[in-house]
């Protein structure tokens, strides 16, 4: 589990230290108050935390930090020192601290070609690999990204590594390209289940290279040849929830609502195994809601919940009051639940940006959200009085 993120002097940020639940965080703040860039930054850093491999041998591994940096945040001088926070005159620092005190630090200065990293605690750094979803659905993009007669260098001035880095993740197989049987982590069948109805289908990878949308829904049939073995007898074992299609017709996945689309993804990650709570790392997604009917929003935040409860540590970062609000009000502190919202501001005095965190959303003081709406319900309280400010 990440226990903590500090940075100094990189992009937007002085200053910045938070302290993050093991279970969920919410980041809050109006339009340029750093939310993407504080969920990229984590997310390079846990990426930097990542043991060598025979892709990322030991010696490679500050080049290829330094390369993702680059991709993720996309400075047009094309030079890690242009990440430094404008007029910074002390080295730029990004720290990660594991829960059990792991701390992996990647440092460079203005002119610096490559960036320097550092593990502290016997040189083990953060293993579990971090996931990262970007504001865009990708379902769509997925083969226009990865078609063998797109040029490379094209598809990554367009799309930044956090879209690249997801498209390959969803392309891995998964249970349901080998068969119809939800045979994945019990503990997950439920929530795999609830966002197949909340769609009404699945998205699934095809032979031509595209993901296209299935229409159906699980169900739990007869399965004779385990009810005839002996294990299953014993223990009344003898149904198998398998994926129903409606009509035997699939639509292209740029047909079906991004919503839709949204929802497609946390499923497919779901299914490879992408994310798989405590066996993978830290879940960020940035703007959930995007493109998300209102009415969807109830069950996505009992989604997320239900995988934080299983050990899936996730960072948010949102606009959205109504999202907001069921995280609010369906913690259930019956199962540990466990919410901690950071809300980033600008300092009125310095301009400089700073971060309020709490374990209540109605604590926090700086939320430009719930102000909005307030204002709304001020307005339609007054037109509703006949015009009389309430």
């Amino acid at each position: 589990m990440i226990a903590g993120v500090e940075i100094e002097n990189f992009t937007v940020f002085g200053s910045l230290q938070l302290s993050l639940s093991p279970r969920l965080n919410v980041i809050i703040g109006s339009n340029g108050t750093g939310k993407t860039h504080l969920l990229k930054a984590i997310y390079g850093l846990a990426l930097a935390g990542l043991p060598p491999s025979e892709e990322h041998p030991a010696n490679e591994i500050a080049a290829d930090v330094s390369k993702k940096l680059l991709r993720l945040f996309s400075p047009e001088e094309g030079r890690i020192g242009a990440l430094r926070a404008n007029g910074a005159e002390a080295p730029t620092r990004l720290s990660l601290v594991s829960s059990d005190d792991t701390r992996v630090t990647i440092s460079f200065g203005g002119r610096s070609q490559s960036v320097q990293i550092k593990v502290d605690a016997g040189g083990a750094g953060h293993e579990l690999q971090p996931v990262f979803i970007p504001t865009k659905e990708v379902l769509s993009l997925v083969r226009g990204m990865r078609h063998p007669r797109h040029d490379r260098a094209t598809v990554e001035m367009i799309f930044d590594d956090g879209y690249v880095d997801l498209a390959e993740l969803l392309v891995r197989p998964g249970f349901e390209d080998e068969a119809s049987s939800l045979i994945e982590d019990p503990r997950l069948s439920s929530v795999v289940r609830e966002l197949v109805d909340l769609v009404g289908g699945r998205y699934r990878w095809t032979s031509e290279g595209a993901f296209r949308f299935e229409p159906g829904h699980y169900e739990e049939k007869a399965d004779p040849g385990r009810s005839k073995s002996k294990a299953a007898q014993a223990y009344q074992d003898s149904t198998v929830t398998r994926f129903v299609p409606k009509d035997g017709h699939s639509l292209s996945s740029g047909m079906t609502a991004e919503g839709y689309r949204k929802i497609g993804v946390l499923h497919r990650l779901l299914c490879n195994g992408s994310i798989s709570p405590g066996t993978t790392g830290l879940l960020l997604w940035d703007e959930p809601e995007a493109n998300l009917n209102p009415k969807l929003m109830k069950k996505l935040v009992q989604v997320l919940l239900e995988l934080s409860r299983n050990g899936q540590q996730i960072v948010l970062a949102t606009h959205d009051y109504v999202l907001l609000k069921w995280l609010d009000l369906l913690i259930d502190k019956g199962k540990e639940d466990h919410v901690r919202f950071h809300a980033l501001y600008r300092d009125a005095e310095t301009q400089k940006l700073a971060a309020e965190s709490t374990d209540s959303y109605s604590l926090i003081s700086k939320s430009a959200i719930s102000d909005t709406f307030a204002e709304l319900f001020d307005e339609d309280m007054a037109r509703a009085l006949g015009g009389a400010k309430p």
